[in-house]
């Protein structure tokens, strides 16, 4: 397999952690309660039980369209649990950050507690970066750069190493801001790793925005930094200092700033020649000679859906191809086109459907006019393993190019559901109503929601079946009357026809304590009889009244003295959304609602 780390370098041997705010992020009304590892380490960062109200807030579209977590230098932060993957001897760190205030000690990543941290950085009220390091022999180092490297007008890709004997290097941008000679080796604690915060030491709460970390626990090679830095900046928009070789980025070619990664080669022993990063392309070249010194190939796309409805840009002797197209820059250090040789291009079409090997074709912009219609389909694709398939010792990536994928045969496009939204929301006691919306599903089987009370260990709630085939928005919701707990997570599992599945983001719902008390009502949604049932007997007489969604009573009744169950009968009433409110005497009135199917 190819390495899946950022921009195609590392893996989970040696890319300890990595968060990024567009991928495991648990949030409710924008508060984050949990940031998910990407790395496969499961050093997931969450909000420890002893701060539940310090939860940073997540925005979306912060930079380039792509999200971040604002931390608002009070007491937000996230905390990593202490895991021998996190103590380290040796590392290479990139963190994607802006300040909304400077101020002293904006702690971005401290790895322990104050004068005893494996690891740490943080910013200053000038902006300047502040790395201390505590050794085993005791003594404790902490340069720091000029002032200026992180700002409150732009996200900043900060670039942390140390190798013993080599010793400590910063960058900002690819430009480097603080060099030394540290030959000493770094302490380990068994601490937490704590994300914006400097636990041990008051008011040391950044405030400021991250929108991405990356930690590997061995010191990067040069055309490994070079690729990686690549994928930060066509991401997140920013210029690089050096090696900025990667220019499909930029509006004027299209903005293909996304899931860039790269092979390359700065000698015969610095180099990377296998690589996939957090997109479904991988590219390698290690069974073919022609990558030069200083040569590399690096690849991102446009962010089209991975569906081909609607698209009518293919050749005539094809039936289809997906929306999304990738674009290549085949260059040297200074951004000169090369030729790297022949490559092998796998596509991982996981969750996409059954697909017939024979029938895929791979389609590249040869006259790089920006159509397929006028090129010759490439066949020949081989499936290695699972839903892995590929196109060997191809010349046709040139620098500039554009490619894509396609199919002879319509039945055997990967046509995948495209989820547009998934929510989850209290609307009774015991009740939430999870919703969602599709653009497209192609063989889609059917959708269950899955409920949890600690994000790990998931219980059905409920299911829907889908549509199979369908090109229009359509929209689902479903009732779950078994919310039984303070806090739940939901998500949301979409199934083919062939079992293959994909999974949501989850949503977190936080219900009230009178969500959780008082009388239950069923069933709900109902065809219009309902039960109010209470958990004990009641000490007062009760009465009822019926709400529509205008607003206008439409059934009052009481009872004497108050029984556990009331039988409630709208069956003459429209379909739509009721609220019952519960009238006990001498005590404060309650709300609930039901629905009519």
């Amino acid at each position: 397999m190819a390495q899946t780390g950022p921009g195609g370098v590392g893996s989970n041997t040696n890319n300890v952690l990595w968060l990024r705010a567009n991928s495991g992020v648990t949030q409710s009304s924008g508060a984050v309660s949990q940031w998910d590892d990407q790395s496969g380490n499961a050093n997931h960062a969450y909000l420890p039980g002893a701060i539940p109200t310090a939860k940073p807030a997540f925005v979306s579209n912060s930079v380039n369209g792509y999200p971040s977590l604002d931390f608002d230098g009070t007491d937000d932060q996230l905390w990593v649990s202490d895991a021998a993957s996190l103590d380290l001897t040796q590392w290479h760190f990139f963190i994607v950050v802006t300040a909304d205030l400077q101020k002293d000690y904006n702690a971005w990543m401290v790895k322990g507690d104050d004068s005893d941290e494996n690891w740490e950085m943080l910013s200053y009220s000038d902006g300047n970066i502040h790395t201390p390091t505590k050794y085993t022999d005791g003594t404790r180092t902490f340069p720091s750069s000029a002032g200026g490297q992180v700002t409150t007008t732009t996200f900043e890709v900060i670039e942390y190493s140390y190798s013993t004997g080599v010793g400590r290097d910063v960058y900002k941008n690819a430009t480097n801001i603080i060099t030394d000679n540290d030959n000493k080796t770094p302490k380990v604690n068994n601490l937490p790793l704590y994300i914006a915060n400097e636990r041990s030491t008051t008011g040391r709460c950044i405030n400021g925005d991250i929108a991405e970390v990356v930690a590997y626990n061995v010191p990067l090679n040069s055309t490994q930094r070079i690729i990686v830095n690549n994928y930060l900046a066509a991401k997140y928009d920013r210029t690089l200092g050096a090696n900025d070789i990667y220019v499909q980025d930029n509006a004027v070619n299209g903005n293909y700033d996304h899931d860039v990664a790269g092979i390359g080669r700065v000698t015969g022993t610095d180099l990377q020649t296998d690589s996939r990063g957090s997109g479904i392309v991988q590219i390698s070249k290690a069974a073919y000679t022609g990558l030069g010194d200083n040569e590399f190939l690096l690849w991102g796309h446009n962010n089209a859906e991975m569906d081909a409805w609607g698209v009518t840009d293919y050749p005539p002797t094809m039936q289809g191809r997906v929306a999304r197209v990738w674009r290549v820059n085949e260059v040297n250090g200074s951004g000169t086109a090369v030729d790297v040789g022949n490559v092998d291009i796998t596509f991982d079409l996981a969750g996409l459907g059954t697909v017939t090997t024979s029938d895929l074709r791979l389609l590249v912009d040869t006259d790089n006019d920006g159509l397929f219609a006028d090129e010759t389909p490439i066949s020949g694709a081989t499936n290695p393993s699972g839903t892995l398939y590929r196109f060997s010792n191809t010349a046709a990536l040139v620098n500039g190019r554009r490619f894509t994928i396609g199919t002879m045969n319509a039945l055997a496009t990967p046509l995948p559901i495209e989820l547009l939204a998934f929510d989850a929301e209290p609307v009774g006691p015991h009740l939430v109503r999870a919703t969602w919306s599709t653009a497209t599903e192609r063989n889609n089987h059917q959708f269950t929601v899955e409920r949890s009370v600690d994000g790990i260990f998931w219980n059905l709630a409920g299911v829907l079946p889908g549509a199979g085939n369908s090109s229009e928005v359509l929209n689902y919701e479903l009732f779950d009357q078994e919310a039984d707990n303070e806090v739940l997570y939901y998500r949301l599992r979409q199934t083919d026809n062939d079992g293959a599945f994909t999974l949501s983001d989850t949503r977190a719902v936080h219900m009230r304590y009178d969500q959780l008390t008082g009388p239950t009502i069923f069933p709900n949604p109902g065809e219009g009889q309902f039960t109010i049932a209470w958990p004990e007997e009641m000490d007062s007489a009760m009465a009822y009244e019926v709400i529509d969604a205008a607003g206008k009573r439409v059934q009052f009744r009481a009872s004497t003295p108050s029984p556990l169950r009331t039988e409630i009968d709208l069956r003459g009433q429209a379909p739509g959304l009721y609220v019952v409110r519960v009238l006990p005497v001498d005590r404060t009135p309650l709300s609930r609602t039901v629905v009519i199917r």
